[in-house]
């Protein structure tokens, strides 16, 4: 079937679905020019300051770029729209672009610290270094169902360091099958119809039509049903979108209420809250400097212990056992190198610092057990990239660069640098940030940045 779409233009010229737009001015009534306005203004850049590596107040005496704070989220900064990717702090994992208005959902919840938390639908994975943020002594696991989507997450994790962060690849219903009431808190970024997204260009609206939203909220359900089997009785789930509409919005929260033994919790923050649904809270660009956003915090009043999940065919249980072996040669090179007492374990050659054991498990697909600390090869440990930028700051060789030095620029080109450091291995930092590695042998300096990370 072939949907024909009507769209609007305004005067910037930029288009907007008609039905979309019809929606909008029913929800928003006298406030509806204020918010086409907004969207015709373009996207607000924003950055997350990624208090794993660097504190806000170092990261802002140094940048030379305006920053702004954002009053909901004490390490988020509004930009301006400038490009930041090849700049050595974003590099060094410092901080991550984000919108601002996405970084109120996990603000939305106050975590004690220790918890243990699933980020369904995680990539690309602004609100999981977050969460990871808040987790000094908990876990996160991190899962996203598209291969390729989990490619992008992993590498932002392993770019900011973070070394409490598993990362599966998983549809919803396999994590239910192996996580039964496993979590704490898990959060659903759901898949929707993406309407807050607009104002980042016509990109972003070809593939809306007027019965997506519907389609996504059947979707929003069906994940919803495997969050909840994943969550402790007492447990908070999260719920966010980035549209406006109430069918995936308020909507998809009501069906889900009526089905499920929740409540609702009240999210105290000045922004407007739910239709009829004052407990959630809406964020719209015409107000917040930033992309619709949609939040609401339930609390799991009772646990389930009865249901029957699926069974898996024991061929996918086989073929996904993982051996976990202690690592000698690891453990010689952080005695060599480092000053950690770490575990570190051997999964087919590749050595894996794991955050959690209890949270592996046979018969569920892991793009990464934890920071990946390096690989056997000919009987030899081969440090990998996560490992320098997760634990750069306990290597005892170290080079530390300032962001404008044309040293780091040479780095970043994956160039040779001029240095007389004793020979092995060790780290390039930026402000104290771990970069990446570096190993010198017989005087000669080897760069160890990726190839495909380099400018």
């Amino acid at each position: 079937m072939v949907f024909f779409q009507i769209f609007c233009y305004n005067s910037d010229m930029q288009k907007f679905p008609e039905a979309f737009l019809k929606n909008i001015r029913d929800l928003l009534g006298g406030e509806y020019p204020s918010f086409l306005n907004s969207l015709n203004a373009g996207e607000q850049k924003a950055i997350y300051v990624n208090n794993n590596k660097i504190s806000c107040e170092n990261l802002l005496n140094c940048v030379d770029f305006k920053t702004e704070p954002i009053p909901y989220e004490k390490s988020g900064f509004y930009i301006d729209n400038i490009k930041l990717g090849k700049h050595p702090l974003h590099h060094a994992g410092a901080f991550y672009v984000q919108d601002a208005s996405a970084m109120f959902t996990v603000n939305a919840l106050n975590f004690k610290g220790n918890e243990l938390v699933l980020d369904m639908c995680a990539s690309p994975g602004g609100k999981s270094i977050q969460i990871a943020n808040r987790l000094p002594h908990g876990v996160l696991i991190s899962n996203e169902i598209d291969k390729s989507r989990c490619k992008i997450l992993y590498s932002n994790i392993e770019r900011m360091g973070l070394k409490n962060v598993i990362i599966t690849n998983e549809k919803p219903e396999n994590l239910a099958n192996f996580y039964q009431n496993t979590f704490d808190v898990v959060l659903v970024d759901a898949p929707c119809s993406g309407e807050g997204m607009f104002r980042r260009g016509e990109e972003y609206t070809r593939e809306w039509n007027e019965n997506l939203p519907a389609m996504c909220a059947e979707r929003q359900i069906q994940i919803l049903n495997e969050a909840d089997k994943c969550l402790k009785q007492g447990g908070h789930l999260i719920y966010s979108t980035c549209t406006y509409e109430e069918i995936e919005n308020e909507g998809t929260i009501r069906k889900f209420l009526n089905s499920h033994n929740y409540s609702l919790v009240k999210i105290n923050a000045d922004f407007s809250g739910g239709i009829n649904m004052s407990q959630a809270i809406r964020l719209y660009p015409h107000k917040n400097r930033g992309e619709g956003q949609f939040v609401a915090v339930l609390v799991k009043n009772s646990a389930n212990l009865n249901e029957k999940l699926q069974n898996f065919d024991n061929k996918r249980k086989i073929l996904q056992k993982y051996q976990l072996k202690p690592c000698k040669l690891a453990n010689e090179f952080l005695k060599t190198y480092t000053n950690l007492s770490l575990n570190s374990y051997t999964i087919n050659d590749k050595v894996f610092y794991i955050p959690n054991l209890n949270l592996i498990k046979n018969g569920l697909n892991y793009f990464s057990f934890g920071v990946k600390l390096g690989a056997v090869e000919n009987n030899i440990f081969k440090p990998d990239h996560y490992f320098f930028s997760a634990f750069g700051k306990n290597f005892t060789n170290f080079i530390n660069f300032s962001p404008n030095s044309n040293e780091i620029q040479k780095y970043l080109r994956g160039e040779t640098l001029d240095i007389d450091k004793p020979d092995g291995y060790g780290v390039v930092k930026v402000l104290n940030c771990p970069l990446g590695g570096y190993k010198m042998s017989a005087g000669k300096f080897k760069n160890l940045y990726p190839k495909g990370l380099r400018n």
